[in-house]
This record gives structure tokens, sequence and C-alpha cells, in this order.
């Protein structure tokens, strides 16, 4: 390239990106045609002579969520960065951090809003009262049954509480454990006029976030003391590889029916399909054959995750 030639596009380059000046004022000034302004700022960068440097942006995680959300043809992923100096509960905590704050970019006046529960989406919570409250009058509604009285820190009444109080909307408690001890005790549940206001809402929903269980050795889980030995065995008969609102799924992505499934409070899997979004909030590697599988059935359009998880969610 001649040094005429390199002048003509630095001095292109400086005027737009320095001087701020339109593509038809230069146009205009340099008395050239507007659609050659773009092609030589096109050239500048290719030859680099402008060079475009973003700070405070991991291009590294924005290729992992392009991937993710290309290969699972999800709408969206966030994906928190690798410490390796954090432990389980320090990435835990961020997890639920990047969590609450996708939550204040999507909500929306009047929204109806589904959690699960457990102790990340309970973190959830607890990050959002950190900042002002947010006037939204929403509506926020348990997806899942209570857990057992060991684990009452993390209930889904109090997650649906704090939200709706840190959102300035309304909020619908369920009265039941996730699991009953018999499909009759659970029909009658569904069937009373409460759980019809929740079902209503589970009809309606404009957002809901749920975490992924993955396989039955995981210790993690805060709700798997629900189920009894018998249930325990025969899901790793059927070669259980996690769950989601309490429902448990094999490998292949199908949904595993039964006793179980039919003694549990939850919203149908196949239900949060139809939800616009419908977020899953996980990590760790354990849990990445149940993510990818989650994601693999179509029923999340949005995960959030860190970064070792979603390497083996695509590794996979």
């Amino acid at each position: 390239m001649n040094s005429a030639r390199r002048e003509l596009l630095a001095k292109v380059a400086y005027l737009y990106y320095v001087e701020n000046e339109t593509q038809a004022q230069i146009a205009k000034d340099l008395d050239i045609y507007r659609t050659t302004i773009s092609r030589l700022l096109k050239q500048a960068r290719e030859q680099r002579i402008v060079t475009i440097e973003i700070n405070d942006f991991n291009a590294t995680l924005f290729k992992l969520e392009a991937a993710l959300k290309a290969r699972f043809h999800i709408r969206e992923a966030v994906i928190i960065p690798d410490n390796r100096e954090e432990t389980p509960q320090q990435k835990d905590q961020r997890l639920s951090r990047a969590a609450s704050q996708y939550l204040k970019q999507i909500i929306k006046p009047h929204n109806t809003v589904g959690f699960a529960w457990g102790s990340v989406l309970s973190g959830m919570i607890g990050q959002l009262e950190q900042s002002a409250p947010i006037k939204t009058d929403a509506t926020f509604v348990p997806l899942v049954g209570g857990p057992s009285p060991s684990n009452s820190r993390y209930h889904v009444n109090g997650i649906v509480y704090d939200a709706a109080r840190q959102f300035g909307g309304h909020s619908l408690f369920v009265d039941a454990a996730a699991v009953q001890e018999s499909r009759y005790v659970r029909d009658g549940i569904i069937s009373s006029q409460y759980f019809h206001d929740i079902q209503d809402c589970w009809q309606n929903l404009d957002i809901a976030f749920v975490v992924i269980g993955g396989p039955l050795t995981n210790t993690t889980s805060r709700w798997r003391d629900l189920l009894t030995a018998a249930d325990c065995q025969l899901l790793r008969e059927r070669h259980a590889v996690g769950d989601c609102c309490c429902t448990f799924f094999d490998r292949s992505g199908k949904i595993l029916k039964g006793d179980l499934l039919d003694r549990t409070i939850a919203i149908p899997l196949t239900q949060l399909q139809t939800v616009p979004h419908s977020v899953g909030v996980a990590r760790s590697l354990t849990k990445a054959p149940a993510i990818k599988t989650l994601l693999g059935m179509g029923i999340l359009n949005t995960l959030i995750t860190d970064e070792e998880t979603a390497k083996r969610v695509l590794a996979q």
C-alpha cells in the first residue's frame, strides 16, 4: 500500500473515531462518496491502522456464550469467569449475583415470575437486597413444593416473598412439600382452590428461574432428603442423570415418569418450554451432563453458569 493511500485511511479513521464526525460529514469534507468512507474505515481496521480495544470485556466468555447459544439454540447464555482460588461457596455467590443482575435486566412491570428453590436462588434474592427496591407490581409464584424442615431456610416461599418485596409485587405461597407420601395426597393438594391460583400463574409465566440438579451421588442437593430409599434405587436403575423442578430425566432426555413423579408437586418441565424467559442457574462439573441434557431437551432458553462448566458442557 502506498503512503498516500495509508495517509487517507488514517485521516478518515481519525475524523471518525477521534473527532466523532459522521461518515456523511467526512464524505462532504473530503469530497468522497459516502459508501467509499465505509469501505475506507473497514480497510483501516483490516490494515490495523485502527485497533479497537474494549475494556472490561472478556472475549473468551463471549465466545463460550455464543457457542452455547448456537449449539443448543437458546436465546441467552451468561457465563461468569473462573477463579480457581475461590471456594465453591464463593463461586455460588458470584453465580447468584449474575442471576440477580439478569433478573433486574429482563423483568417488566406486571410480569409473572416463577422460582424453584435452592441455595443459589436463595442467594440470588439476597443479592437483590443490596440494591434499591424496584417497583414492578409483578407476581411471584413457586414452581415447586417446599423442602424438608431441615432445609427450611431455602424454602421457595421465602424466595418469592423476598422477591416480591424487592420488586414491589405480590407473592403466592405453596403449603406442601415437593414430594408427598402418595399420589392421592398430592392430587388432593393440587386440586385445592389455592393451588388453582398457582397453576393459573404457571400458565402465564413471563420468567422462570430454576436450578439443575446433578446425579444422585451429588450430596449438595437441598431437597433430595424427601426421596425414599426405594425412590433412589429406582432412579439409579433408570439411569437418572439429573433433575429440574424436582423432576428427573435420563441422559437421553427422557423424563422419568412413575410413582415418584406422581407424588411430586412441581410445574411440568414441558410447560417451561413456553415461558419467554426460562432461566437455568447451575454450575459444577458433576452437573454438566444434566445441564447439557436439559438444554438439549429444549426446556430452557437461558443458561447462567460458570466458565469451567460451560466448557465441559460444550466438550460432551
